[in-house]
């Protein structure tokens, strides 16, 4: 237990490290369920911790991109909604 403590957004099961990540309040609609998790697929807890970190970063840019989906913006009427040709 102790190495899972110098894991963040982990927790080691059978010695294997695992993801934990909690779903935010103001994106649970999105989910079907209020956490999300999964095997980092290593024992090694100096691996464990760059595959978490880097899983989290990329859930919060990912999350980002929900939240700006979610906002009623500004002069949407205006944006263009297919990508130009170019």
């Amino acid at each position: 237990m102790l190495e899972s403590k110098t894991v963040p957004f982990s927790f080691v099961k059978d010695g294997v490290f695992y993801f934990l990540g909690q779903v935010p309040k103001d994106l649970d609609h999105h989910y079907t369920t209020g956490k999300t998790s999964f095997s980092l697929r290593t024992r090694s807890a100096a691996v464990a911790k760059s595959r978490a970190q880097r899983t989290a970063q990329q859930l919060d840019e990912h999350w980002y991109h929900l939240r700006v989906q979610d906002v009623d913006l500004l002069g949407k009427h205006i944006l263009r909604m297919t990508a130009l040709p170019y």
